[in-house]
């Protein structure tokens, strides 16, 4: 199960102005484990960047179940 997971944690404190670079670096990060076989995901439970990847590996769920 190892060699399938992967986990998030980061800064709490995410500027404004580097957020969206962020969240769009992350999606292409995750897409790119996806595809690699990683099915196991976890995020810290902090505000930021633990956020930040927790949603975007929800975002992209949905995503993918539209497309099945």
């Amino acid at each position: 199960m190892g060699e399938k997971t992967c986990c998030f944690t980061g800064h709490r404190e995410i500027e404004k102005k580097n957020y969206v670079r962020i969240k769009e670096s992350t999606k292409n990060a995750i897409v790119a484990l996806i595809k690699r076989g990683v099915i196991y995901y976890g995020a810290g439970g902090a505000r930021g960047y633990d956020t930040i990847a927790a949603e975007t590996v929800l975002e992209l769920k949905k995503s993918i179940r539209r497309l099945n």
